[in-house]
């Protein structure tokens, strides 16, 4: 999307985080607790489909993964953030 004839409706971002216990390797292991990227870049796009956005520019994200150690067991905490800006496109008229 160009910029040319759309306006800025802000900043939108999305923040997701899961908990899980990990795997025997002591690795994150895939499940639906745990967020990606992909989900929270589409929480992004639908946020900003609310606000009235056409589009969403200027997409970053962040990806984190914290390990909470208990005893003998590890827990993995993953975070991720997403962030950009809704965009409307403006009739010239």
């Amino acid at each position: 999307m160009s910029n040319i004839g759309s306006t800025s409706l802000g900043p939108v971002q999305a923040y997701l985080s899961g908990v899980a216990r990990a795997d025997a390797k002591g690795e994150v292991p895939s499940s639906v607790n745990i967020p990606t990227v992909s989900e929270a870049t589409d929480a992004v796009r639908r946020i900003a489909e609310v606000r009235g956005a056409d589009d969403v520019v200027g997409m970053g994200s962040d990806y984190r993964k914290i390990a909470l150690a208990s005893g003998l067991n590890v827990t993995w905490k993953v975070e991720v953030m997403a962030w950009g800006t809704a965009m409307r496109t403006v009739d010239p008229e």
